[in-house]
């Protein structure tokens, strides 16, 4: 038995469901910083189902002993899609006090049409239900064209995605990058659990390939981050600026040096390989990165608070705590589920 296998489903569950009703009991206070705390869980934990989406998609099409120490990992993680959809519906019905344009409408035509609450909901149900499908096809079949096709259109969708939950928080900003800046960092945060559930299960056998991939990955990341900067800052962008601005003022200053901080750190440490190879830095490493993608997700939401900002920071806590204890039981759980079908059939075959 695995070490997932061996956690008290129903106990994390539990927890986890009382951490999320903590979280969510704080609407009754300041509901809109509750539900941007609880928005910042979500994209946190939405980022290992989708990215693993994504990366077991790039394992059927790219060869490769990178993809051995992950494969298991990823593919149980495709369970936790559904939880995703149920983690949005607090964000569904407290639309209004997520997005100003739920209680502002644009006057831009095009804005105003495309930020519909109906035709915003149905997008998401759209895309979270196209992810499960699309999960269930690579499941089942090792066809490649499921794959190839599965990838042109996780990425396209995936762009919608970040654009509605995330650009739009701010409806006057817009960035062409912004959208493949937020799926480098979802990639970076599904390359970083995966690796994590893989080591902590033992059994890699080339941790090497790990510490290379966060290097690709991180130095990815950071050049779309910094591009986004860049094009704004030199084309004197005014609505990009403010966004910039409103994220490097105050306390946001401390949490961007700290993102920086604790990507970069990492980075030039994995450019050892000592390092690289060492299981136990690998997993340090990834700790690090872990907490400043945490801090980024909060970087990139709550500097939409504009009071009880310490609501919103206990509500991300509270949310984030619950929602992974939910996921810890139902990776636990999908994993006994898939190791019964392999025991029947060996003991058929015996």
């Amino acid at each position: 038995m695995s070490r997932v296998e061996a956690m008290p489903t129903r106990l994390l569950a539990l927890s986890g469901v009382i951490f999320c009703i903590a979280a969510l009991a704080l609407v009754l206070v300041a509901p809109a910083s509750a539900l941007l705390g609880w928005l910042s869980a979500l994209v946190f934990t939405s980022a290992l189902p989708l990215g693993a989406l994504c990366l077991v998609m790039m394992m059927r099409v790219i060869p490769g002993i990178w993809r051995h120490d992950l494969d298991h990992a990823a593919r149980s993680s495709l369970s936790l899609l559904p939880l995703v959809l149920i983690a949005w519906l607090p964000i569904l019905f407290g639309l209004s006090f997520v997005y100003e344009w739920v209680r502002q409408p644009l006057s831009e035509p095009f804005k105003a049409i495309y930020l519909m609450p109906l035709f915003f909901d149905l997008r998401t149900l759209f895309i979270l239900a196209a992810a499960y499908l699309l999960a269930q096809a690579l499941l089942r079949s090792q066809s490649l064209s499921v794959a190839v096709g599965g990838l042109v259109g996780f990425v396209l969708l995936q762009e919608i995605l970040a654009t509605d939950w995330l650009m739009s928080l701010d409806p006057h900003f817009h960035s062409s990058g912004f959208a493949l800046y937020v799926l480098a960092g979802q990639m970076l945060t599904a390359l970083a659990l995966l690796m994590l559930m893989s080591l902590w299960e033992g059994g890699v056998t080339r941790p090497s390939i790990f510490g290379a991939l966060l290097v690709t990955a991180i130095l990815f990341w950071a050049y779309l981050a910094f591009m986004q900067y860049f094009i704004i800052w030199s084309g004197n962008l005014v609505q990009g600026a403010l966004w910039f601005q409103r994220r490097g003022t105050g306390i946001w200053f401390a949490v961007e040096v700290s993102i920086a901080f604790l990507h970069l750190t990492p980075l030039f440490l994995l450019f050892f390989p000592p390092i690289r190879r060492s299981r136990r830095w690998l997993v340090g490493l990834i700790s690090i990165i872990l907490a400043g993608r945490l801090l980024e997700y909060a970087w990139l939401i709550l500097p939409r608070v504009t009071a009880h900002l310490g609501y919103a920071i206990i509500a991300y806590g509270l949310s984030l705590a619950g929602l992974a204890q939910i996921a810890l039981a139902i990776l636990s759980r999908a994993s006994k589920v898939a190791r019964r079908p392999a025991a029947t059939t060996t003991a058929e075959a015996s």
